[in-house]
């Protein structure tokens, strides 16, 4: 009876049995679909000889530290089968009376759900743990579990490693590896941040830090000492809440957990209190566009305009905009950005023609491109007229992936900008991947030409290889004559900035922009090249 209660505890697609010499000892279920083989097959061989060789730690690790009446994971795992890995969530648990014995469950996991990648020792990189942890934070609140980001200082181990022999160190590392993983929440590796430090995910019923101390100065010496500085996150919150754990590791990697623990909750705090804040101006419209003219640097024609955010009390988007990105709410802001600048296009003589900026991490996300297409179906004439400027304040971590999805808004008569060209080392990656109509160089770059002749011969090289793939080219933050004519004679097409006018509240009408001693006059209507 003891075993089938234990078995209900951890039921799933295969339940085993596992006895003190870590053998299985039963197991029923759909083995074939988890392992390719039977469960008759298991019987009587070593349990860790399931999975894939960099879980056997983590789930001996595990097994050891399952207490009676105690519910261990669930853990993400990869199961040894003939396919290759198998992606599975593995669960423990350990009926009282029943002390040689522990009960395991295995179940597939689901869609797009897998192990986390991890280095030769067990841990995982900074970067994934900080996805990984903003996803099983969005589990816990379905779960209605509390979370929190441990961030631990191991002093000593480094010392303590360096006196073994290079076998010896590693074994330890592993060890140590999978100790701190059987203790995380789901089974998410934990991330070197440092020398001896280390950021590991945790529920509330995790054990506490000094016990994971004890076993590693069993490993690695007495003279082992823990520091600790605990985040509780909110799980109803996971973007503010990631921001926050980025803030502090970055205080770790600098001050140690303790310091970064009293100023993770403030960090947060503040991280939900600009969330809050950008949410509602987004909401009431808090924001304006502005729109200043791009003109042709040698017949100083008015050319389109560019829309510039204005937000209230007459502050730059810069910062806000970096902030949106940071908490995933660039998207909304984005497209409300696209649906008023088609609205001005839809007022506008069919002669105008306008810039909206896109944040890279838009462009990234799922359905962000179907929804600017239909916002732009309202009426496809004004697809033209609407280019669409790819701005480089957020890398794009697929290049190939985004071009595509590029193509796409092509394809449907958009013109697309690569914004801020020069700015970021991505530039030439972007230009040789991503197919473009127009190359924006960097305003800090046309700045700079004065006085740097090599930049001068840079610009005037990247110019006529933008001519030769035949993608124009417009130069900003032109504030001077003297500015225009350099930029010009170097080949730059276009122009941008304060010598041919200041943003305006409306978008006029296409006629020659003013310049320092001619009236206004209109002029002809040219195409986007």
């Amino acid at each position: 009876m003891a075993q089938l209660l234990s078995f209900v505890f951890a039921s799933a697609d295969l339940v085993l049995e596992i006895e003190d010499r870590h053998l299985v000892s039963f197991a029923t279920g759909a083995a074939m679909r988890l392992l390719s083989r039977s469960a008759d097959s298991t019987l009587g061989k070593p349990w860790r000889e399931l999975f894939v060789p960099a879980d056997a730690e983590l789930v001996e690790a595990a097994l050891r530290d399952t207490r009676p009446g105690e519910r261990r994971g669930p853990y993400t795992v990869g199961l040894a089968t003939q396919r290759g890995p198998q992606p599975a969530m593995l669960t423990f648990f350990q009926m009282p009376g029943r002390d040689s014995h522990v009960a395991a469950s295995l179940s597939l996991c689901a869609p797009g759900i897998g192990p986390a990648r991890l280095d030769e020792t067990g841990l995982t990189g900074r970067e994934e743990f900080e996805t990984a942890a903003a996803n099983l934070m969005k589990q816990a609140d379905r779960d209605g579990a509390s979370l929190h980001v441990d961030l631990l200082e191991f002093a000593g181990l480094t010392g303590a490693l360096s006196s073994m022999s290079p076998a010896e160190a590693m074994n330890v590392r592993r060890k140590l590896a999978a100790m701190l993983r059987a203790a995380s929440y789901g089974g998410l590796p934990a991330a070197a941040i440092g020398p001896d430090r280390f950021a590991l995910l945790r529920s509330g019923q995790a054990n506490n830090a000094e016990a994971l101390a004890e076993r590693v100065r069993d490993l690695a010496g007495p003279r082992i000492q823990l520091w600790t500085g605990a985040l509780a996150l909110d799980a109803a919150s996971p973007t503010e809440s990631l921001r926050a754990i980025r803030y502090a590791i970055d205080r770790c990697i600098e001050e140690g957990p303790p310091l970064a623990a009293k100023s993770f909750e403030a960090a947060l705090r503040q991280t939900v209190t600009e969330s809050t804040r950008f949410k509602d101006l987004l909401r009431e419209g808090r924001f304006e566009l502005v729109y200043q003219p791009v003109v042709n640097l040698k017949t100083r024609e008015l050319h389109h305009y560019e829309a510039l955010t204005r937000f209230e009390g007459g502050g730059g988007p810069a910062a806000t905009i970096k902030l949106a990105e940071e908490l995933g709410l660039v998207v909304e802001f984005d497209l409300a950005i696209v649906r008023t600048v088609a609205q001005a296009l839809c007022e506008a003589r069919e002669d105008v023609r306008i810039a909206a900026n896109i944040s890279a991490f838009s462009l990234q996300s799922e359905g962000f491109i179907d929804e600017v297409l239909k916002v732009t179906a309202i009426t496809e004439k004004i697809r033209p007229r609407l280019m669409l400027e790819l701005t480089e304040s957020h890398q794009i971590s697929d290049l190939a992936a985004a071009n595509d999805l590029i193509q796409r808004l092509r394809q449907a008569g958009h013109v697309i900008c690569l914004d801020d060209f020069g700015a970021g080392a991505a530039s030439m990656d972007y230009l040789r991947q991503i197919e473009a109509d127009v190359v924006k160089f960097d305003g800090r770059f046309i700045q700079a030409l004065g006085g740097r002749p090599r930049d001068t011969l840079i610009l005037k090289r990247l110019a006529e290889l933008c001519r030769e793939l035949e993608v124009s080219t417009v130069a900003e933050m032109i504030e001077t004559e003297e500015a225009a004519k350099a930029v010009a004679d170097l080949g730059v097409q276009l122009g941008q900035g304060w010598l041919f006018g200041k943003p305006t509240p409306k978008p006029e009408s296409m006629q020659r922009a003013p310049s320092p001693v001619a009236a206004r006059r209109r002029g002809e209507v040219e195409s986007w090249g």
